[in-house]
């Protein structure tokens, strides 16, 4: 049975990483519950996600430090 047209890849990429609003993530997970094949793909999602590299990006202390300079030159400049 084909996946229906109103739940796209895009809506289950967004429940698989809680990125879509809560009444819209309650009515995912009962169409996940009712229909095989919707339940099939976003396992195969799943899968997917575990499978990538868990990357982390730490910023330098020195960009960390520039962002702040700046935050704190231009909060100053808006108070005058």
């Amino acid at each position: 049975m084909p996946m229906e047209e109103t739940y796209t890849y895009d809506a289950l990429v967004q429940f698989l990483y809680h990125e879509m609003p809560a009444a819209e993530a309650v009515e995912m997970a009962h169409s996940l519950e009712a229909d095989d094949y919707l339940h099939s793909e976003f396992k195969s999602l799943q899968v997917a996600k575990s499978q990538l590299p868990k990357v982390q990006f730490t910023p330098s202390k020195s960009t960390i430090s520039n962002i702040l300079q700046y935050s704190a030159k231009t909060a100053f400049e808006a108070q005058c």
